[in-house]
């Protein structure tokens, strides 16, 4: 048996509905960029949204829509996908790190006014593995302040705090479509925005800052657009994604009935907020080290099963010059290890990965 970490699935449908997008010879841009686009303001309920060709792609864009500019400050997660960081290196923008939560492994805003400045710009806050940031108090902080506020949804699609989409509530939300995602075209991505003068830049930035008069440009922009193929792809999964999402929690409620042990504890879901696990994160207990949570990584893999450590503290990247003062990011990219949840996972699997992890640490000798 192998059970990988995660498993995109593309259907019959799926393909029946790419296959039509060849066919019309609209490749590039078509009507499923449009339709797609049209499905997912539905479904997050937003008025302007669009389509890019990557997760990184949504984040440029709002970085160069809100007209950020090189040595502008702004304030990233010291756990979790670095995409925002990375992107901002790009463009010259100055990167200030907030630490986490150790039991949500999310920013809060006690940790975000400890980093906070008064040439803070921008405080991008990132739902990691689908954990939902406690957002209402750092909306007041990013209003009060009167500082942009940016969700990192890629790994959030569907999660809800009090009732509101993730993406749909700071200024600004991006998401990502590769492959591990809850929904995928392959790569793509997409970004939401509240005000109308945003969407009108976005429109602009993500192809060329061309106008609608051909070859006009207006603006110095790119080509961040996503294909009518993969558009195709997105649409059709719409169809499935209340389905998809079901799924993943069931797949969530039946490792947290088995896995229960005093040698680690599962990232926590506040109660009253609606997250979708997109992976089953686990934190080892602080006998572990980063050599024996490695070594526990290897062992699964001899059992079949595909498992992932943590995300890297940003001290231990050589991108980043700058140390900074993040003990719980830096604990957590130590002591996490992450399990398998995807759309095809069966409860027999789930029932083996847990008995062989639970026998992996039953026989552990710490180290």
């Amino acid at each position: 048996m192998t059970i990988p970490w995660a498993k995109p699935l593309v259907n019959k449908r799926d393909i029946q509905y790419l296959n039509k997008a060849v066919n019309s010879q609209w490749i590039a841009m078509g009507e499923y960029v449009h339709n797609f686009e049209k499905r997912l303001k539905k479904f997050l309920k937003v008025n302007y949204l669009g389509v890019t060709s990557s997760g990184s792609a949504a984040i440029n864009l709002a970085y160069l829509i809100l007209g950020l500019k090189p040595g502008d400050e702004l304030i990233v997660p010291g756990f979790g996908f670095l995409a925002a960081a990375n992107v901002a290196q790009t463009l010259g923008l100055k990167v200030v790190f907030a630490d986490v939560d150790p039991h949500t492994f999310c920013v809060n805003v006690d940790t975000i006014k400890k980093v906070l400045s008064k040439k803070t710009k921008l405080i991008v806050v990132t739902h990691t593995y689908g954990n939902m940031c406690g957002m209402s108090e750092i909306v007041s902080l990013a209003k009060r302040k009167k500082i942009y506020l940016m969700e990192d949804a890629a790994q959030a699609l569907g999660s809800k705090y009090k009732g509101k989409q993730a993406g749909t509530i700071g200024d600004i939300g991006v998401f990502s479509f590769t492959a591990t995602k809850t929904l995928t075209t392959g790569e793509g991505g997409a970004i939401c925005v509240k005000k109308r003068s945003l969407y009108n830049k976005l429109i602009l930035y993500r192809s060329y800052g061309y106008t609608k008069k051909r070859y006009y440009c207006i603006v110095p922009g790119h080509n961040l657009r996503m294909s009518n193929l993969l558009a195709s792809i997105g649409f059709s999964q719409m169809g499935r994604l209340n389905s998809i999402l079901k799924k993943r929690k069931k797949i969530y409620s039946v490792y947290k009935r088995i896995l229960k042990s005093d040698k680690f504890s599962l990232q926590k879901f506040e109660k009253n907020i609606s997250s979708i696990p997109w992976t089953l994160s686990i934190k080892l207990n602080k006998n572990f080290t980063q050599k024996s949570r490695n070594s526990l990584i290897s062992e699964l893999k001899k059992k079949g099963i595909e498992s992932r450590n943590g995300y890297y503290c940003p001290n231990e990247l050589s991108i980043f010059k700058k140390k900074y003062k993040l003990p719980i990011s830096s604990d957590l990219s130590k002591r996490v290890i992450s399990l398998p949840i995807f759309e095809e996972l069966k409860v027999k699997e789930i029932y083996y990965i847990c008995k062989k992890f639970n026998e992996i640490l039953n026989k552990w000798i710490y180290q």
